[in-house]
């Protein structure tokens, strides 16, 4: 493997993404021991620092004096608050499961009793108090089990998964969002006509990318996949 000089010197001549790629490979151990410093689903900082090394290495100046390395590191400092971000994002996921366990207690109960259980009858069989019972209640009043990319209208569209659309999915989505390529993020904005971009069906953005109607299907399925387990679906 060459040095990331060497590495950056061949994509300085060159700019070419096969280039940019031997650069990051370069940058690899950099990135290894800069993603352990910071909390977070180690995937998804990975790919954070990815996109972050590509922007410092684009916007190094040599006649900065600075060494190439130590503005890589620098720009890998913002993991931080990504990390944080993503904390903030797993942070309910208690509550979510507590609420999962209550929507089960409910209905079990009221095949039981025949009419449905009143909230001290709850907080007794699961054991939490009333008033948690109806703040977990209240947080999940607004979920409805529906897709991250819906309005589907290609008919050859594999349909896409269904997640759990609570609050945090915005920030599981932008989470996911910022680990991304460029071509899955077109995809992602013109399927959910996010970012400013127009909604299309699969099958328009299949013609836009030049790829089949299958591929975009396929692909806007795992980014809704990976959007769900962040998010605790």
């Amino acid at each position: 493997m060459s040095t990331y000089r060497e590495a950056y010197d061949k994509w300085v001549q060159n700019q070419t993404p096969e280039n940019m790629a031997g650069v990051l490979a370069a940058f690899t151990p950099t990135i290894n021991s800069e993603i352990q410093r910071f909390e977070g689903p180690k995937p998804l900082l990975r790919s954070q620092a990815k996109i972050l090394t590509m922007k410092a290495i684009r916007s190094y100046n040599p006649m900065s004096g600075a060494n190439l390395n130590s503005w890589v590191v620098t720009n890998l400092q913002q993991l931080s608050r990504y990390g944080q971000r993503l904390r903030d994002v797993r942070a309910p996921e208690l509550a979510i499961r507590r609420a999962a366990e209550l929507n089960r207690v409910t209905k079990e109960m009221t095949v039981d009793l025949g009419r449905e259980p009143t909230d001290e009858e709850l907080a007794d069989e699961i054991g939490i108090n009333v008033q948690k019972i109806r703040k977990l209640r209240e947080q999940t009043r607004a979920s409805v089990n529906s897709s991250v990319f819906d309005n589907v209208t290609d008919e050859s569209a594999v349909h896409d998964p269904g997640v759990i659309q609570t609050n945090q999915v915005p920030f599981a989505s932008e989470a996911v969002y910022m680990s991304l390529n460029d071509r899955d993020k077109q995809i992602y904005d013109m399927r959910t006509g996010s970012h400013g971009s127009r909604q299309f069906s699969a099958g328009d953005i299949a013609a836009r990318l030049g790829v089949s109607g299958a591929a975009i299907s396929q692909r806007a399925d795992q980014i809704a996949r990976q959007i769900a387990g962040l998010a605790g679906g």
